[in-house]
């Protein structure tokens, strides 16, 4: 894997004091801990139950669509390979997971991605009786459906560090098959 662009050469921060307003590479942006993030998200799905799962997957869904573009442009990347490359590193920037690997299956249709250390799975410490990247999930269906130039896709996740499993594991398929 070849490394793009280094982190000075891609993520431009700047600050609006005046507006109390924080950009990288032209997107608003907050700054929070992961610790924080993570229990924020695991008070919301403690506070609403199931009814936090589509409202947390539609709101990464959203968030991944809007990124990957952002990383296409400013990792100037010019083919697959590269966008998955730059996806790789640009990840583990944003302090939200490290993404170890992306598979997809021979026939295209099938992307897998293994995760480790989110934010989300990390508020559960090992104890959670169920997977709950519900974000993470959204985020990254929307996010691959841009960079693989795919459509109405679903992301599942198949195990879950909340769990105690050793890696998040992300399948992200077809809504609807087609022959």
């Amino acid at each position: 894997m070849r490394v793009i662009k280094s982190i000075d050469e891609t993520l431009f921060i700047e600050f609006d004091d005046e507006n109390a307003n924080t950009t990288i590479s032209g997107v608003p942006v907050i700054f929070m801990s992961k610790k924080t993030l993570g229990s924020l998200l695991k008070g919301v799905v403690g506070a609403l139950g199931e009814g936090a799962r589509p409202l947390l997957y539609l709101s990464g869904y959203n968030a991944g669509q809007k990124s990957a573009p952002v990383v296409i442009r400013h990792w100037e990347c010019r083919n697959l390979d590269e966008k998955l490359s730059a996806t790789i590193q640009q990840f583990a920037r944003y302090g939200w997971l490290l993404l170890k690997d992306i598979k997809m299956s021979e026939d295209k249709k099938e992307i897998t991605c293994l995760v480790e250390k989110s934010f989300e799975s990390q508020a559960y410490y090992g104890k959670s009786d169920t997977s709950i990247c519900y974000f993470l999930k959204g985020f990254l269906c929307g996010y691959m459906e841009i960079i693989c130039n795919k459509e109405n896709m679903i992301c599942e996740e198949v195990t879950c560090q909340a769990k105690g499993d050793t890696v998040c594991q992300f399948v992200i398929k077809p809504k609807f098959w087609k022959e």
